[in-house]
């Protein structure tokens, strides 16, 4: 009897060996604050949240009213006044200020972020969150963006820090993950950024994204620092070593359908996330629509956010123009069924299950906005792309899968209706886009573990290692100049110097010589 209790105890020990890292990052307690007032970020948020759940973690939920819907495990507390201010934004076209100079923009911003800042702290639900004793969390997850008052919630609960961005990787997200290393190419704001490649174009977009750290500096972290001392009360000083206390940022990038980057250990790669879930089937109407595309299917979207009614009436008779002039049909995500001049073979639906459409095997090209969401379901359809960019990050991205071969983009303020059905036939009976999607398809897929299982893995990873000292550069520790090799540049510079200084000296020495001789 007793050599059985022994194995029993035997066994449950190595049970507890083996699972305790595990057991450690399960039954955590997560909050996590998302304050997106549109839909497309919460297609990146809810399959990494509902996944979590699933594996055990008590999850709380900081958001708008109605957005995400709600997640089955999942405590929500909504803030209604982020409704309301954003849609008094959009009825006084105050949204587009972001669209007119980088200053308006910043100022826009700091506004933005302030009052959501504001609002979630003030919110009755988050305050009686906060005055519950037994309320605690283990890990808090937010964007990686300006929310910099927020951070005062980590150390209020003494929680892990993760960052979760929807968009790709700036500037901003490196300094954030603790990498404030310069670079030229990933502007907060698109506003004034040359897209050129020349000397000239790279000296300018360095000044470019300096101004923005100005701006950061000046306008958006004061704003910010002016919320967080009066919630909290925590000094200045608490305030900027808050933003150093990221220990994993979850950024939604890829190399394949980027810049290729180096990225500091921290800062963790899963591109494609939302296509964890499984997307929504085509009805029998549109499925039937395509299924007859003798010729193949054009998919037309601005995206979840943009409807046709935010564009020019030429632009649409443009649009409308160019698709009766092409043999394919046309799908267009449009809330406008009956449209002058529309032809038969455009097929306009409101709400598109776009993933299903790019799947299908007529579709032949994707005509989009850029968004990076959708940038990520073509490329893995190994659809080829036109773009029509108009604001933020859709320039970037679009740039990227131009030179991978597999787009072509337009000024969208500059379309005629010759150029526009020029490139749809360029993109479609030209075989090398085709080509370079399917490859490019290829590349992003070829992972060693999918976007979902790498971000829950290092979530847990997280909260197993509190310690983020050893993933975070820790540029106080390292002098500005020995970081960037300045001193060894100053060092052979200083050698070149004095050797070409010696040589100069010789030689006018021998010429002065040759000089009095022949006097």
């Amino acid at each position: 009897m007793r050599l059985g209790y022994s194995w029993l105890a035997f066994g449950l020990c190595l049970f507890l060996h083996l699972n305790g890292n595990l057991d450690l990052a399960q039954a955590a307690n997560i909050l996590g604050i998302f304050p997106f007032h549109y839909g497309s970020p919460y297609l990146v948020v809810r399959p990494l949240i509902q996944a979590l759940v699933d594996r055990g973690h008590n999850v709380t939920l900081i958001t708008p009213e109605g957005m995400p819907p709600n997640i089955k495990g999942v405590r929500h507390i909504r803030v209604p006044k982020i409704n309301r201010r954003m849609q008094e934004m959009t009825d006084t076209d105050l949204i587009l200020g972001f669209l007119s100079n980088k200053w308006i923009e910043s100022i826009l911003a700091a506004r933005l972020y302030y009052n959501m800042c504001q609002d979630i702290l003030s919110e009755n639900a988050v305050q009686r969150m906060l005055n519950d004793k037994g309320e605690h969390f283990d890990l808090i997850f937010m964007d990686a963006s300006n929310l910099d008052a927020l951070y005062g919630l980590v150390e209020y609960y003494n929680a892990t820090l993760i960052g979760l961005t929807y968009i790709g990787v700036n500037w901003y997200t490196e300094e954030l993950a603790g990498n404030r290393a310069p670079s030229i190419y990933e502007p907060i704001s698109q506003n004034g950024y040359s897209r050129g490649s020349s000397i000239l174009s790279r000296i300018y977009n360095w000044a470019h994204i300096n101004e923005e750290r100005l701006l950061v500096q000046l306008i958006i972290l004061p704003a910010q620092l002016r919320v967080f001392k009066r919630f909290f009360g925590y000094s200045e000083q608490k305030f900027y070593d808050l933003r150093n206390r990221f220990s994993v940022i979850l950024v939604n990038n890829h190399f394949s359908v980027g810049r290729v980057r180096s990225n500091v250990p921290n800062l963790i790669e899963v591109g494609g996330l939302h296509l964890s879930e499984s997307p929504e089937p085509c009805d029998k109407e549109l499925k039937k629509f395509m299924d007859e595309a003798e010729n193949g299917v054009i998919y037309f979207s601005m995206g979840m956010d943009i409807m046709v009614k935010f564009l020019p009436e030429n632009l649409q008779q443009t649009l409308v123009k160019s698709f009766a002039h092409v043999k394919q049909r046309s799908v267009w995500k449009n809330e406008f069924y009956n449209m002058p001049n529309k032809s038969e073979n455009i097929y306009m639906i409101e709400k598109t299950p776009q993933r299903d459409v790019l799947a299908h095997p007529k579709v032949r090209l994707f005509i989009t906005n850029g968004g990076l969401l959708s940038v990520m379901e073509a490329v893995d359809s190994g659809v080829p792309m036109l773009g029509l960019p108009i604001f933020f990050d859709q320039f970037g991205n679009l740039k990227w899968v131009q030179l991978a071969g597999m787009a072509e983009v337009l000024d969208i303020s500059n379309l005629s209706a010759d150029t526009l059905t020029n490139t749809i036939r360029e993109l479609i009976e030209n075989p090398k886009y085709t080509l370079r999607a399917k490859k490019m398809s290829k590349t992003f897929k070829d992972r060693p573990m999918s976007p979902l299982d790498t971000a829950v893995w290092w979530t847990e990873y997280a909260l197993r290692n509190r310690n983020v000292s050893r993933m975070r550069l820790n540029m106080e520790e390292i002098p500005l100049i020995q970081y960037y090799g300045l001193d060894s540049i100053l060092t052979s510079s200083v050698r070149f110097g004095l050797v070409a200084l010696s040589v100069l000296y010789l030689i006018y020495s021998l010429f002065l010589k040759n000089r009095i001789v022949q006097r």
